[in-house]
């Protein structure tokens, strides 16, 4: 794995908002591609098509996990149920 995620207890299944919130930096296509289990040559796409919160710096496409956060929540809401109900319960 590209990046340090959080431990997940055994039989709890991956929360990818719990993930990002722990990662305190600017993510790389590579990331992102993992995180998402895509191809990165899909990320570089939907980055230039502007289908996912990305930015261009200097020359490179970077990722702010608090963006990805809004956007997947956004576009998969039961994800954003999710990691409330993880909220509540912590």
């Amino acid at each position: 794995m590209l990046i340090d995620m959080p431990e997940v207890p055994e039989g709890e299944p991956f929360n990818i908002i719990n993930a990002l919130s722990a990662v305190r930096r600017l993510l790389t296509v590579d990331e992102v591609a993992e995180l998402l289990g895509k191809s990165k040559f899909t990320i570089y796409r939907m980055a230039q098509k502007k289908q996912i919160p990305a930015m261009l710096i200097g020359g490179s496409w970077k990722f702010d996990p608090s963006t990805l956060i809004m956007w997947l929540t956004k576009k998969e809401p039961q994800l954003a149920i999710a990691a409330r109900r993880q909220l509540k319960a912590a």
